[in-house]
């Protein structure tokens, strides 16, 4: 039997219950010292049909693993991933995003905001040698894992060339990109940003599967960006090239 996934946080929690969300968690655990936050949480959880209990403080600490709690705790079933095709169909033009190698909870967790936030419709992460959604990740995201759209792949090399094949243009963000990301051409049928690794950044496979590299312009004399930051730039860069895109061709006659 797989353990639950352990939603952790005030905020985070409040997500999950969200009516938008995914499948409801299973159960509630709460701190026994009542609170206006945790009555909402409780009121929000009985009407969703969530199972609520009141426990102790070591209770959840236990229960946490060294999550920050707040003196509340979701437990749902394992994270919900979807397969590489739903995501395609999520949008006439999605836009995806794939992360090579991420292996920090806290990048991912902090992209995951991002793409939530900008409307991504989807993210692809590899399953080896890569984080995936834990409860950390989940934590760092202050649940806005609960709202997105999810695939884990094989290969993301080859998952890529899938969605190239789909018609999807794939761009890889790269510090020597041809071009600047405010510079991306039209990408009528939908577009994948391609975010690297920490450290080694896009792999050589998974760069040779791109149909171009863009930059993050840099005038001042800091050369690099931490990863979730430069994803949430190009990620916002992208939002807005699909926006304009989808205005000019509403204006079009």
């Amino acid at each position: 039997m797989m353990d639950p996934h352990v939603i952790a946080g005030i905020r985070a929690v409040t997500e999950a219950l969200a009516p938008g969300a995914g499948g409801a968690p299973e159960r509630l655990l709460l701190a026994n010292k009542g609170s206006r936050a945790l009555d909402a949480l409780e009121q929000r959880a009985r009407a969703r049909g969530v199972p609520v209990e009141r426990v102790s403080t070591s209770e959840l600490g236990r229960v946490s693993r060294g999550l920050r709690h707040q003196g509340a705790i979701a437990l749902a079933a394992p994270y919900p991933y979807v397969d590489l095709e739903d995501l395609l169909s999520a949008a006439d033009a999605p836009l995806l995003v794939a992360l090579d190698s991420i292996t920090d909870p806290h990048n991912l967790g902090a992209i995951v905001r991002s793409s939530v936030a900008f409307g991504v419709d989807g993210l692809v992460l590899p399953k080896r040698r890569a984080v995936g959604v834990t409860p950390a990740v989940t934590r760092v995201s202050t649940g806005a894992t609960a709202h997105a759209r999810i695939a884990q792949v094989t290969n993301l090399s080859r998952a890529l060339t899938s969605l190239a094949k789909a018609g999807l243009s794939i761009v890889g963000l790269a510090g020597e990109g041809e071009i600047t990301l405010d510079a991306l051409p039209d990408a009528p049928r939908g577009r994948v940003l391609v975010v690297g690794s920490e450290g080694k950044g896009l792999g050589r496979l998974v760069r040779e599967r791109c149909d171009l590299l863009a930059r993050i312009d840099l005038p001042g004399p800091v050369a690099s960006l931490n990863a979730s930051v430069a994803a949430a730039i190009a990620i916002r860069e992208c939002s807005r090239s699909r926006a304009r895109q989808s205005s000019a061709s509403r204006s079009t006659p």
